[in-house]
């Protein structure tokens, strides 16, 4: 049981971050808008942005012996797996399929700006 989403960081020389969290299902859009709201004034350094973003996803979790993981490649989820990018600052949604290998380079369901993601998806935005 569960409700397992991978959220992913793209890195500069194309390799990934990924987090996954084994509850983290519901609500994964919104808490990832907020999580990169928070890591606004960061979002040209793709280390300290990932940092940022990964404890804000986490949040008091931190101390727990379960429920996430960091790895360098593709654990599990039942969810589309955001795909967060520093360089092109953008999102994309790529679907995830029980019956294939998780790709990066799939075709997404979308691709959104930080921002425009941030507004769409953020329920609780406070002034910067």
């Amino acid at each position: 049981m569960g409700d397992r989403a991978t959220f992913v960081f793209e890195q500069g020389d194309g390799d990934g971050v990924y987090l996954y969290g084994h509850w983290a299902g519901e609500g994964m859009m919104n808490t990832l808008a907020e999580a990169i709201s928070k890591a606004r004034p960061r979002w040209n350094d793709e280390g300290y942005a990932t940092r940022i973003i990964i404890s804000q996803i986490i949040g008091n979790d931190w101390t727990e012996e379960t429920g996430w993981g960091i790895t360098t490649y593709f654990c599990d989820s039942e969810h589309s797996v955001p795909v967060i990018n520093f360089q092109t600052q953008t999102v994309r949604l790529i679907p995830k399929s029980w019956d294939t290998v998780f790709d990066i380079s799939a075709e997404p369901k979308f691709v959104m700006g930080f921002e425009a993601f941030v507004n769409k998806f953020a329920k609780y935005l406070t002034t910067v």
